[in-house]
């Protein structure tokens, strides 16, 4: 059986309380029983019960990164972007999934606030900001990635969604692209912005927008879409897709060069996010590139900021800019020395 608090104590010859205090509260004892108590531990190997003592302690070194779909590459550099930062600063981060699910969201807050975290990172499914106001008039701090209400407890981290579809839209305008079919989800709204964006950039000219919703933005949505696409007759087929992101962006491309449609001659496309995948296929993806591993430092940056002076405002952040990578899918094939 693992060593207990008792175990340390009888073998240092203290109190249970003090070996209490030698984890929780150190300051309070004497060099010489502080010495006593180490020795202990480190002949018992004895493992404090983190868990427990934050209970006792009603506080804890822990945060939480709560994503929208774990899955998506994307997400894993956000999470790396977190990670790196919350742990150079000495704290330990937790994550979970909400997996699209408002249900799931809201217990994994649930189960965050029962921990004691301190802080908790969100990019949320649903509208959160009541619910992190709540639990920030309890101690806990957060973040969300992507737009919220107005909120004097709830700090944002934001990236220029509609600009980005703006200049994809944009882009397909200028590679003489009049028929765009838009695919992303309705119950997204960083989604919804980029449709936004494209509209902008279209606007009072002589293209048109096609909007085919898909569920969960992932590869296989974008096979399915790009079947139904690949199987409508030449004439009806669109002249550019824009995907929410890169995922849908390449199962929609994976199906059209499967079907014989050439990428770009026939259909051009755009992604979103500009993941690692996205330059990597027979037929390189133009995409509109968010950082997620720089937004994912700021989050956390963020975070730590209102820890460390948790009566102030929630720091207010310039929107991240989007950027507009250029690759084969619209263009065809670039020269050497302008491939990314």
């Amino acid at each position: 059986m693992p060593a207990s608090v008792k175990d340390v104590a009888a073998l240092a010859g203290v109190s249970s309380s003090t070996v209490s205090n030698y984890l929780n509260h150190p300051h309070v004892l004497r060099a010489s029983s502080r010495e006593k108590v180490r020795a202990a531990i480190e002949e018992l190997g004895y493992v404090p019960n983190e868990s427990a003592r934050q209970l006792r302690a009603g506080s804890s070194t822990a945060l939480a990164l709560i994503l929208l779909d774990a899955w998506l590459p994307y997400f894993h550099e956000l999470s790396r972007g977190v990670e790196d930062i919350t742990r150079e600063a000495g704290w330990s981060l937790f994550f979970s999934n909400s997996n699209r699910d408002g249900a799931q969201e809201s217990r994994n807050l649930d189960m965050f606030e029962a921990h004691r975290v301190q802080g908790i990172i969100i990019y949320p499914f649903g509208d959160v900001v009541p619910r992190l106001e709540t639990l920030a008039d309890r101690g806990i701090r957060s973040v969300v990635v992507g737009p919220i209400p107005p909120s004097t407890k709830v700090a944002s981290v934001l990236f220029d969604d509609v600009g980005g579809g703006r200049l994809a839209g944009e882009h397909l305008l200028s590679i003489g692209r009049r028929r765009v079919m838009f695919l992303g989800s309705p119950t997204v709204s960083q989604s919804n912005d980029r449709l936004a964006g494209l509209r902008q950039a279209v606007e009072a000219t002589d293209a048109a927008i096609e909007v085919i919703d898909v569920d969960h933005l992932t590869t296989d949505d974008g096979m399915t879409a790009g079947a139904r696409i690949a199987a409508l007759p030449s004439a009806e087929l669109p002249d550019a897709i824009f995907a929410a992101n890169d995922m849908v962006a390449l199962g929609v491309l994976t199906q059209l060069v499967r079907h014989g449609i050439r990428v770009p001659d026939d259909v051009a496309i755009i992604g979103f996010d500009d993941v690692a995948q996205a330059h990597q296929g027979v037929v390189p993806l133009t995409s509109v590139r968010q950082p997620g591993y720089d937004i994912g430092r700021a989050a956390g940056a963020v975070l730590l900021q209102q820890l460390a002076d948790p009566a102030a405002p929630p720091p207010a952040m310039t929107p991240f800019a989007a950027e507009l990578v250029v690759r084969e899918s619209t263009v065809g094939r670039l020269p050497a020395a302008g491939r990314t």
